[in-house]
């Protein structure tokens, strides 16, 4: 049995700073042991323990980020998205009024920035690639208008939101 075939449900916060008009992204630390390095929301694998994957959103910002979930507001679920490594991401976009403040978990996040929800919307931004993993030609994307390497699951989520927006 494959990656591929054995998929773990994990849950992402996609974050709109209302202050900056920005999304909230992070680099997860190199010491992680699954995707070290990768750029992605705040988020992560569900947990016994966590009622649902909304929630295991919610602890994993809090973890990462120490964002309460009474700083935010629920907008809406977003079509979930399979990684290359057999996770099934569940993202939920969610407002709030400034990531300000808040203390990155540097075991867990080595960075945290914004990208400007009008280059995110701008479908240009955006690089078609193909990914060959476990024997499979998978097509993806890559965002480019960003210094941060940002592709993947992390991308088609961000391609939703760019869509809605059209």
């Amino acid at each position: 049995m494959n990656k591929l075939e054995t998929p773990k449900e994990a849950g992402v916060i996609v974050m709109h700073d209302l202050t900056t008009d920005s999304l909230v992204l992070t680099q997860r630390s190199t010491e992680m042991s699954e995707h070290p390095g990768e750029i992605c929301f705040p988020g992560g694998r569900w947990q016994e323990g966590d009622d649902n994957l909304y929630a295991t959103a919610l602890r994993e910002l809090r973890e990462e980020l120490d964002i309460d979930s009474s700083r935010i507001q629920l907008q809406r679920s977003m079509a979930f998205e399979r990684t290359l490594t057999g996770y099934i991401i569940h993202p939920w976009l969610v407002t709030i009024e400034s990531i300000e403040p808040y203390k990155a978990n540097l075991g867990e996040v080595s960075a945290v920035f914004s990208l400007p929800l009008a280059e995110v919307s701008n479908l240009g931004n955006y690089q078609e690639v193909t990914v060959k993993r476990y024997g499979v030609d998978i097509k993806s994307y890559q965002y480019m208008a960003s210094t941060y390497f940002v592709w993947g699951a992390t991308a088609r989520i961000m391609m939703q939101l760019s869509k809605k927006s059209k």
